[in-house]
């Protein structure tokens, strides 16, 4: 008899580390699908912070014609988008490339007495940074 409890801590020793692995693959699946699902970050960009203070007239000759324009009481608001070329959506791997995820950048200049207040970024989808295509918008603004 004395050797069935030693049977049985040999037959538990792989159900326990079968247990904590367990335990760590679903510790890890969420730790991943936490991270994924944080949008990237839409404030801070160069030119952003570089258009604030410039006239409507500035903005529409170095951007060019906004896709709208509207008005929300005393501001005045200019949306453009611009969408990633093709050859980014696009990934090469070893022999061949795969596609990746069509993304663009919603940016909205908000103008207060006719002079850039904020410039907002909204990524297309929210989870891609495309801060990169709403920079590319405002490219030929001076400094």
């Amino acid at each position: 008899m004395h050797q069935i409890p030693m049977l049985d801590s040999c037959l538990m020793h792989p159900v326990i580390i079968r247990t904590l692995q367990g335990i760590q693959i679903t510790i890890a699946a969420a730790l991943v699908v936490a991270c994924q699902s944080a949008s990237p970050i839409a404030e801070g960009y160069p030119h952003q912070q570089t258009l604030r203070g410039k006239s409507k007239e500035q903005v529409m000759a170095c951007a060019g014609t906004p896709l709208r324009e509207s008005r929300q009481g005393e501001s005045t608001l200019l949306r453009y988008y611009r969408e990633a070329p093709l050859l980014e959506e696009s990934m090469v791997s070893s022999k061949s490339s795969r596609p990746t995820v069509h993304h663009g950048c919603w940016a909205t200049v908000t103008l207060l007495h006719n002079l850039v207040d904020r410039v907002h970024y909204r990524f297309v989808p929210s989870s891609v940074d495309a801060s990169n295509d709403c920079e590319e918008i405002f490219a030929h603004c001076e400094e």
